[in-house]
């Protein structure tokens, strides 16, 4: 498959066609399928500002009502400004406007660096966003030398298929369903139908600092690899990640499909069936079994090698893991280690509206205040602080309970049609398995109203931001567990 060819439509450098290469893009991957309120991540560079362009006839077209979305990092002098021509940019589109202010510290305290940190912040931001806006998918202004760039990072950090297929035109973060309709055009293109059009963007000075690691990768070693080795090498790039997201969704599609053949009912996996399977697929089986029961940092590359190696010597064993988590070998089975009695589900509490004092429920600490209008603090199912608003009319003469799941337990979410089981949220969500049973509920009737860190039930959302309603906050009280899913 030729770089420029029929077949490869991954690294799109002709301004003039970029209306035609959009519409290509979401009618391929079906982008605004089912959409009827769609978030537009605009932070004001040219790669966002083109996105808002692009998709405004799209929207129209579909009768999809969009809504831009603004972060701002606090960390520039021109933070502010730059919020103002987003808002502006809005108001001259006749779209909404929904906008944070955050402010980062130049070095976060927990240890990440700053651009994780701002990272964090605008998912946290987008999930809030998705939540009270309603909105049915995120569009972000990623293209194709993102797509370059981050093949050629993940090379050097020696990642398999599934990372150095990279980005992705459409998947689900955090509940939230990211599209990205610009993955296939590069960053010149977009520039260029912006200069075309005489519309304006603004320039962040930080996307030039080359201590940045994605940016010495843009602006050093790219461009000397292309000067002295591959003119085109973006574009190859482009299509290796295309061709290797091809190649990691049948892996992943076969993968699950014998890990469900091969697991237990009391989720043990059978050594030498394992072995039996072609090692990519033994490496992919082993991840998915340990996502689903341990801790998402056991399931790195170094682990699995290490276990695979366990499995392939005669006799029993037992090992730990990064998080505690013990795996054991018992009669060619893989399990893990019992459940540690410190990790029982506790009883459960009634909770009561309003608390004089906070229930102390687990490891939690859990308030219910009387309050008006909507609010969400969100992170993820596991993550901690975590808050939600519950309409008062909803809970008049109603009893909330704080309990652990129950088997069969269901919710049925806001903005989703239907319901979901709670198992499928904790395994979503990685949540060790050892710590799905202490994880609390709020349950009204015997019925899931609230997970913690996701949507409320539908029926007891708040109905309008002037109504009544009831904010229930929970808190770690041991730091050591404040953000269990991490």
């Amino acid at each position: 498959m030729a770089v420029g060819s029929s077949s490869f439509i991954g690294y799109i450098t002709d301004h003039r066609r970029l209306d035609v290469a959009v519409a290509e893009m979401v009618a391929r991957h079906q982008l605004l399928h089912a959409v009827t309120r769609l978030g537009v991540a605009v932070s004001g560079g040219a790669d966002s500002v083109a996105l808002l362009h692009l998709l405004l006839p799209e929207c129209r077209a579909r009768g999809i009502a969009p809504t831009v979305l603004h972060l701002n990092h606090g960390l520039r002098a021109e933070a502010d400004e730059e919020a103002r021509f987003v808002e502006a940019l809005a108001a001259d589109a006749g779209v909404p406007f929904v906008s944070r202010r955050v402010a980062l510290a130049e070095r976060p305290a927990d240890g990440r660096s700053l651009e994780m940190a701002a990272r964090d912040a605008r998912l946290d931001f987008f999930r809030h966003a998705y939540e009270e806006c309603a909105l049915d998918a995120l569009a972000t202004g990623h293209h194709a030398d993102d797509v370059a760039e981050t093949l050629l990072m993940r090379l050097a950090r020696g990642a398999g298929a599934a990372g150095l297929a990279g980005l992705r035109p459409h998947t689900h973060l955090d509940g939230c369903r990211m599209i990205r309709p610009l993955l296939a055009i590069s960053g010149a293109a977009l520039r260029a139908w912006l200069r075309e059009r005489g519309l304006t963007w603004c320039e962040d000075a930080s996307n030039r600092d080359p201590a940045i690691p994605r940016n010495a990768v843009r602006h050093v070693v790219l461009p000397h690899l292309e000067a002295t080795w591959v003119a085109d090498l973006r574009a190859r790039l482009c299509q290796s990640a295309e061709t290797l997201r091809e190649d990691d969704a049948l892996l992943d599609t076969l993968a699950r499909q014998q890990f469900a053949a091969l697991a237990t009912d009391d989720g043990a996996l059978p050594v030498d069936d394992l072995l039996r399977e072609p090692l990519a697929l033994q490496r992919r089986i082993l991840r998915l079994w340990l996502y689903r029961h341990a801790s998402p940092d056991a399931a790195g590359f170094s682990t699995v090698q290490r276990l695979l190696a366990l499995c392939r010597e005669s006799g029993d064993w037992r090992t730990t893991l990064r998080g505690a988590t013990v795996v054991e070998c018992c009669n060619r089975r893989l399990s893990f280690q019992q459940q540690p009695s410190e990790c029982a589900a506790p009883l459960p509490a009634v909770l009561a509206v309003p608390t004089v004092r906070p229930l102390r429920w687990g490891a939690f600490e859990i308030t219910a205040t009387c309050d008006t209008g909507i609010f969400s603090l969100a992170n993820g199912v596991g993550h901690f602080p975590a808050a939600c608003t519950l309409s008062a009319a909803e809970l008049e003469g109603r009893a909330l309970t704080v309990r652990a799941r129950h088997p069969g337990d269901r919710i049925a979410p806001t903005n989703m049609n239907g319901s979901k089981k709670i198992q499928d949220l904790y395994v979503d969500a990685k949540l060790p398995e050892v710590q799905r049973d202490t994880v609390p509920l709020i349950v009204c009737d015997d019925e899931v109203i609230w997970v913690p860190g996701y949507r409320v039930a539908r029926r007891y959302a708040v109905p309008a931001p002037d109504a009544p309603s009831v904010r229930l906050t929970v808190h770690a009280c041991d730091s050591a567990r404040r953000d269990a899913a991490e």
